[in-house]
């Protein structure tokens, strides 16, 4: 598995070189096997052409983005695959091409080549400054201290989602007898994709809890094959290591 951290900067445009700053401290961390760190200061095709060069399970980016915001607000965002008309797609690989880029063009043009993973998240911090300056401002450097915590937050909890995906459609087949075990897997999916859209747990840990007791107990109904139970105790295991990590 393969994972991208992308920091999406443009380079001494004051706070939209965020990105650059990002990746330069990410990369000087231990963050795991498979985790590539790289600056994405260039153009947005040129950044699809790395994708397909890589083709990563996951792609995080962090950078700046301007939405409306208060100054230096931190926020995560799930994308989600879409079809993307063709007219925006024309549109962002046109700006791409003289070698702008932000976080939006990257998602775009990405998307429109077939070269975004399914599994996308950008960390965007709201800028102050977007003139040409060496430095951040002060709002920025405290949103990048922030973001930094979510990209490593996201890279934990990248095994756990995996697995709930994975699990989702094994869960949904219809060789699977009703039982209570069961049930509570496919409540726990759903708290995990809540998780993945808006980074609260939940009931997640309780959910975890009563599977256990269930398959303890037995009350796992027929038609569970080997690749059942190693996914389900897997999914286990790393919620019990999420949680005393996360709690630490």
């Amino acid at each position: 598995m393969t994972v991208l951290v992308g920091g999406v900067s443009q380079l001494y445009q004051g706070d939209l070189d965020l990105g650059r700053r990002a990746a330069e401290r990410l990369g000087a961390e231990a963050l795991g096997p498979g985790v590539v760190v790289e600056e994405l200061h260039y153009g947005a095709v040129a950044v699809a052409q790395r994708l397909e060069d890589l083709r990563p399970t996951a792609l995080i980016l962090v950078g700046a983005a301007e939405r409306a915001r208060p100054p230096g607000t931190v926020q995560r965002r799930r994308v989600r695959p879409s079809t993307v008309p063709t007219e925006v797609v024309q549109h962002a690989v046109a700006d791409a091409v003289t070698g702008y880029v932000t976080i939006d063009l990257v998602v775009d043009v990405g998307t429109g080549l077939g070269a975004l993973p399914a599994r996308t998240v950008t960390v965007e911090v709201e800028p102050v400054r977007t003139e040409p300056c060496e430095e951040l401002s002060p709002e920025a450097e405290a949103g990048l201290e922030e973001a930094l915590e979510l990209v490593r937050t996201e890279l934990r909890r990248l095994p756990v989602l995996e697995l709930a995906d994975q699990l989702r459609a094994l869960a949904a087949e219809a060789r699977l007898e009703p039982a209570p075990a069961l049930e509570v897997l496919r409540e726990l999916l759903g708290e995990l994709r809540r998780l993945d859209e808006d980074g609260r747990w939940g009931a997640a840990f309780k959910l975890r809890d009563r599977l256990r007791r269930h398959i303890a107990e037995g009350a796992t109904g027929d038609g569970m094959d080997g690749l059942d139970w190693s996914l389900w105790w897997a999914l286990i295991e790393e919620l019990d290591r999420l949680q005393a990590s996360e709690s630490a």
